[in-house]
């Protein structure tokens, strides 16, 4: 006699977005800079999670039709681990998660050491265009929504409110 199955609707509760490019949203920004314990309300384990930027991804726009415009999950940017020179500090490094954020908020900070570290107020309200898949966990369940790290994009500058023209333009010399 087979297994039974179990239901998926027993998930927990976050929802399961599959979206090509979506504009989204990050609130409710925390950082943390050391490893961090949370606690599962569901059975009271408890886990060490990495540093990070934790924050909320809210759908602006699904470029769907509309359907999971305003939904909401949570999402984890990590530090990574500094293996060359064995001192396990953490940093935020390039060609991750956090650092393709990094780079989408601070174009050239890995090239240029003048641009300020990157802060929470800096993510905080930040709009976005990416990439949304079901995460999984390791045993290969879906779990809820994380974004594609490799597909974030700075939204266009007249998406993010520079679309005034100055009276004195003329366009008159404007083919039609």
């Amino acid at each position: 006699m087979p297994l039974p199955r179990e239901n998926a609707a027993e998930s927990s509760g976050a929802p399961v977005l599959n979206i090509l490019r979506a504009h989204v949203k990050l609130t409710d920004v925390v950082e943390h800079t050391a490893p961090f314990t949370v606690t599962r309300k569901s059975d009271g384990a408890t886990f060490t999670l990495d540093p990070q930027f934790e924050c909320t991804v809210e759908v602006i726009d699904d470029g769907q039709g509309g359907a999971d415009n305003g939904a909401k999950f949570f999402e984890g940017f990590r530090y990574k681990k500094t293996k060359k020179d064995k001192s396990g500090a953490w940093h935020n490094q390039s060609y991750s998660k956090l650092g393709a954020l990094t780079e989408v908020v601070k174009p050239g900070y890995f090239e240029d050491d003048s641009i300020p570290d990157l802060e929470a107020s800096d993510l905080e309200g930040f709009e976005m265009f990416c990439s949304i898949k079901p995460s999984r966990n390791q045993a290969g369940a879906v779990t809820g929504s994380t974004i594609v790290w490799d597909t974030m994009q700075a939204l266009p500058k007249k998406e993010r409110g520079v679309t005034s023209v100055e009276e004195e333009d003329d366009f008159s010399d404007v083919p039609y």
